[in-house]
C-alpha cells in the first residue's frame, strides 16, 4: 500500500489518496482506497484499518471482486447491478413495474446451492450465471409450492432480461439457450376457466357494483382487455366519433398497440364519463376510469371484493372477465383470429389454450350434428307424408277410361 512521494512526518497525514496494489495469479489489481471505501482516507490509522479489513483480497482471489463504490466493468457486473441498469433503461416500459420489482427482489435473494459462504443470485457475476443456476431457482420455487403461473412469471422476467442483456452487449450468451436451442422449459399452465354461469350472475354483479366499478366491469366484458389496460386508458386514446379506443404499446403486455371497437353499452358509459364534475370535457391526459382528480386508480380491489361478495361470486376474479369476454366473442361466431387480436395474443395457439377452443368446437359439432339429424328427420317425415298422399290419391281416383271412339 502506498501513495505518492511524500516523506517524513507528512506520511501520517497527507492530502493525496492512498492506493493498494495486489497481485493474484498473474493479475495486477491497483485500487484507490478513497474509491473503494467511498470516502477520503487521510490518516495512517485509517489506512491501516482499511488494509486490515481485507476488503478486496478474498473476492479478488475468487475472481468475483466488484467494488460497490465505483462503476463496474462488464466483466465485474453482478446480477443485482445489471438489474438496476435494466430497470432504469427498460423497466419504465412495463405495465406493472411494481410487480417486477417484487419478483426481482425474490430472484436476487435466492441463495445458490453449494456456495460457501452462501451467495445469492444477485451477488453472482452476471456473466457467470449458468443454466443450472436458473434451473435451481426454478426447482426451488416448485418445491415451495408456487403455482405454475407464478413460477413462469419469474422465469419469463429472467429470460427477458438476459435477452436484453445480449442485445445490448452486456452478455455474449443467455443461460436460457444452448446455441439456438432452448434449454429451460416453462411450467405448463392450466388456464383459469371461471365463467359467469348465467345472465342473472352478470346482472347481480352489475347491480352490486358502484357506478365507477360498473363502468370498469362493462369495459372488461365488452373489450376483452386486461384490467391494467382499462385502468390506464386515457381520453386521448378514445375516439367517440369512430367508436374506437386504442391500447398503446407502452401499456400493452406484448408492447404492441391495438384498436378496439366500442360496443353500444360501453359507448353509453364513455359518454357519461366524458364530462367532469364542472360540466367540462376531461382533458386528453385524464384517465377514463380515474378518480375525481383525473388520476389513475391502482386497482379498485376493495370495491370489487364488496361487489363480488354481495353478488355471491366469491371465487370470481376481476381478470376472469377478460376470459369471459373472449369466450363470448368465440361463442358468438367471431373468427378466432379476430378474437386473438382483441385478446392481444401473439399467436392463435395461445388463444386456443386460453379459451379452450376445443371445448367450444365440440359444442358446435354437437349442435351441427343435432341440426343435421333434425333436418334428416323432417325430410323423411315429409317424404313419408308425400308417399301417403300419392297412395290415397290413387285409391280415390279409380281406373282411368278411354274416351276414344271405336272405328
Amino acid at each position: 500500500m502506498h501513495g505518492c512521494s511524500v516523506y517524513g512526518g507528512e506520511m501520517a497525514r497527507r492530502p493525496h489518496g492512498w492506493h493498494f496494489n495486489f497481485r493474484w495469479k498473474g493479475v495486477n489489481h491497483r485500487l484507490s482506497l478513497d474509491r473503494e471505501c467511498g470516502r477520503h482516507i487521510e490518516s495512517k490509522t485509517e489506512r491501516l484499518k482499511s488494509r486490515s479489513n481485507g476488503f478486496a483480497i478474498p473476492s479478488a482471489r475468487e475472481g468475483t471482486y466488484s467494488s460497490p463504490n465505483r462503476p463496474a466493468r462488464l466483466d465485474e457486473l453482478t446480477f443485482s447491478q445489471f438489474a438496476k441498469v435494466w430497470e432504469k433503461r427498460r423497466g419504465k416500459e412495463l405495465v406493472r413495474s411494481k410487480d417486477n420489482r417484487y419478483r426481482l427482489e425474490k430472484i436476487e435473494a435466492f441463495v445458490l446451492l453449494g456456495t460457501d459462504p452462501p451467495m445469492t443470485l444477485g451477488e453472482k457475476l452476471l456473466a457467470a450465471i449458468t443454466t443450472d443456476d436458473i434451473e435451481a431457482f426454478h426447482d426451488a420455487r416448485n418445491a415451495e409450492g408456487w403455482s405454475a403461473v407464478t413460477v413462469n412469471h419469474g422465469l419469463k422476467l429472467l429470460r427477458k432480461m438476459f435477452r436484453w442483456g445480449v442485445r445490448k452487449g452486456y452478455l455474449k450468451t443467455t443461460p436460457f439457450k444452448r446455441n439456438t436451442e432452448p434449454v429451460i422449459q416453462l411450467e405448463r399452465e392450466i388456464p383459469r376457466a371461471r365463467r359467469l354461469q348465467s345472465d342473472d350472475e352478470e346482472k347481480g354483479l352489475l347491480a352490486a357494483a358502484n357506478p365507477h366499478l360498473r363502468g370498469i366491469i362493462i369495459a372488461l366484458l365488452d373489450t376483452a382487455c386486461r384490467p391494467g389496460e382499462i385502468l390506464s386508458l386515457q381520453w386521448k386514446d378514445v375516439n367517440l366519433e369512430r367508436k374506437e379506443l386504442t391500447i398503446q404499446a407502452v401499456k400493452s403486455k406484448t408492447s404492441t398497440s391495438r384498436i378496439i371497437p366500442v360496443s353500444s353499452r360501453l359507448m353509453g358509459i364513455l359518454e357519461m364519463r366524458r364530462i367532469d364534475p364542472a360540466d367540462k370535457p376531461h382533458g386528453p391526459e385524464a384517465y377514463v376510469f380515474g378518480d375525481f382528480l383525473e388520476r389513475r386508480i391502482k386497482s379498485g380491489r376493495e370495491a370489487w371484493h364488496r361487489a363480488r361478495e354481495q353478488a355471491g361470486l366469491g371465487d370470481l376474479q376481476l381478470r376472469d372477465l377478460r376470459h369471459e369476454a373472449g369466450s363470448r366473442f368465440a361463442e358468438a361466431g367471431m373468427p378466432i383470429n379476430y378474437v386473438s387480436g382483441l385478446l392481444d395474443h401473439t399467436n392463435l395457439t395461445t388463444t386456443g389454450r386460453y379459451l379452450n377452443i376445443n371445448h367450444w368446437e365440440l359444442h358446435r359439432a354437437m349442435q351441427r350434428y343435432e341440426e343435421t339429424r333434425q333436418a334428416d328427420s323432417e325430410k323423411q317425415s315429409s317424404e313419408k307424408e308425400s308417399g301417403q298422399s300419392k297412395a290415397e290419391f290413387a285409391q280415390t281416383s279409380g281406373p282411368r277410361t278411354s274416351r276414344c271412339a271405336t272405328v
